[in-house]
C-alpha cells in the first residue's frame, strides 16, 4: 500500500507541492540564512506531513512537526546497531523493569507513547475534515474514501493510520540528512559550487533564449544538469543518510549465501546489518572515498550509483526514494541557482573551517 503511494510513477504528483515548499524554504534562507538547519527540517516536514496528511505547516513549532520530529529522533536512538545490551543480550528483555542499570524499558515505553500521538492526531485531524467535507487530497483521504465508496473497515483504517505515520519518516528524514550534508559539502568544496552554478547560469539562459521563462529548476531539468546532478549523487555516497541498513533473514535456515568465493549459513530470524557507510567508502570502488568528487560519476566507466544502496536494500527500500530524492534535487538545485554558500566567520573576521561530524543515530 504505501509502495503504491509512493511509486516513481505517482511521486510525480507531489512535484507541485515540494515546489511550493521548496519557494518558501528558499524565502526563509534569505531573510534568516543563519538558521539553515531549521529551515531544512521544516522544508521537508511540511512537504511530507502534506503528502500524508493534507495539512499545511506553516511553522516549526507546529505540533505535529514537533511531535513527529521527536518521534523521529527517538527512533534513530533506538535502532542504532550496538547502543542497547538487549540487542547482544536478547535474554536482558525478561528482566524487570525495576532491575539496576536497565532503562531500555523505559525508553521504549516513552517511545510507544510517542508512536501513538504521531499515529492519532494527525489521523483524527484528517477525519475531521473529511466529516465536514473540507479535506485536501492526501495518502489518508483517498484510502479512507476508496473510488468504489466501499466502507473502510477497522482494521484497514488501523493499518492506513500506521502507515501515513510512516509516510513522515519515509521522507522527511532522508531529505533532511541529504539536504544538510549539501551546504556542509558546499562550504568545503567551493570549486563543487562554481562548477555546478556555471552549468546552472548556463542552461537557464539557454532556457530564456527559448522563450522559456520558468525560474524553477525542476526534475524534468535534471538530464540537462550533469554535473549538478553527479553532485547530488555524490552526496548520497560520501555521507550516505543510512550508515547501516538491517534487514530480518526468512523464517528458514540460508545455506546460499556466497561472499569472497565461500558459502555461508544465516540461521532462521537472523538480524543482519549491511554496512552501507563501508560499502561506499570502498577505495577499490570509489578512489579518494573521502573526498567530494562529482566527478566520479561523469567518467565513460563510472562506479555503481548510490542510489542502489543510500535508501536500503531490496525489500527494505526506503518507500521515500523518489519524494526524497525529488525534494533534494529541488532543493538543492534552486538553492544553487540563487544563493553562495560559504564559511561562517568568527568574531575576529576569519573564516571558520567546519568540521563533518555528523550524529551516531541510524539517519545521519
Amino acid at each position: 500500500m504505501l509502495q503504491r503511494a509512493l511509486n516513481n510513477r505517482v511521486s510525480l504528483d507531489y512535484i507541485p507541492l515540494q515546489q511550493h515548499e521548496a519557494i518558501r524554504f528558499m524565502r526563509r534562507l534569505a531573510e534568516k540564512p543563519e538558521d539553515f538547519m531549521a529551515h531544512v527540517h521544516l522544508m521537508a516536514a511540511s512537504i511530507a506531513i502534506r503528502i500524508a496528511y493534507g495539512y499545511k505547516v506553516d511553522s516549526a513549532d507546529d505540533r505535529f512537526v514537533q511531535v513527529a520530529e521527536e518521534l523521529m529522533a527517538a527512533f534513530s536512538d533506538v535502532s542504532a546497531p550496538a547502543t542497547w545490551s538487549v540487542n547482544v543480550l536478547p535474554m536482558l528483555r525478561f528482566l524487570p523493569t525495576w532491575f539496576p542499570f536497565i532503562s531500555f524499558h523505559k525508553r521504549v515505553q516513552e517511545v510507544r507513547r510517542m508512536d501513538e500521538i504521531a499515529e492519532n492526531e494527525p489521523f483524527q485531524f484528517v477525519q475531521e475534515q473529511m466529516a465536514k467535507g473540507i479535506a485536501e487530497d492526501s495518502f489518508t483521504s483517498k484510502l479512507l474514501q476508496p473510488e468504489d465508496g466501499q466502507l473502510v473497515e477497522e482494521d484497514s483504517k488501523q493499518l492506513i493510520k500506521s502507515l501515513a505515520s510512516t509516510l513522515y519518516g519515509a521522507g522527511s528524514d532522508t531529505t533532511v540528512s541529504g539536504v544538510q550534508s549539501f551546504f556542509l559539502a558546499m562550504t568545503l568544496y567551493p570549486d563543487v559550487q562554481e562548477k555546478a552554478q556555471a552549468e546552472i547560469v548556463a542552461y537557464m539562459e539557454q532556457r530564456l533564449a527559448n522563450d522559456n521563462p520558468s525560474k524553477m529548476i525542476l526534475p524534468a531539468d535534471r538530464p540537462n544538469l550533469p554535473y549538478t546532478s553527479a553532485l547530488v549523487r555524490e552526496l548520497l555516497r560520501w555521507h550516505p543518510i543510512l550508515s547501516v541498513v538491517a534487514h530480518k533473514s526468512s523464517t528458514k535456515d540460508d545455506y546460499n549465501v556466497v561472499s569472497g568465493g565461500k558459502a555461508y549459513r544465516i540461521p532462521a530470524e537472523s538480524l543482519v546489518v549491511a554496512n552501507v557507510w563501508k560499502i561506499m567508502h570502498d577505495p577499490e570502488v570509489y578512489p579518494e572515498p573521502d573526498r567530494f568528487k562529482p566527478e566520479r560519476f561523469l567518467v565513460d566507466n563510472p562506479p555503481p550509483e548510490p542510489e542502489s544502496y543510500a535508501f536500503g536494500f531490496g525489500r527494505r527500500l526506503c518507500p521515500g526514494i523518489h519524494i526524497a530524492q525529488q525534494s533534494m534535487w529541488i532543493s538543492i538545485s534552486n538553492t544553487l541557482a540563487n544563493f553562495n554558500i560559504t564559511k561562517a566567520k568568527d568574531e575576529n573576521g576569519k573564516y571558520i573551517t567546519p568540521e563533518e561530524r555528523y550524529t551516531s543515530g541510524l539517519i545521519r
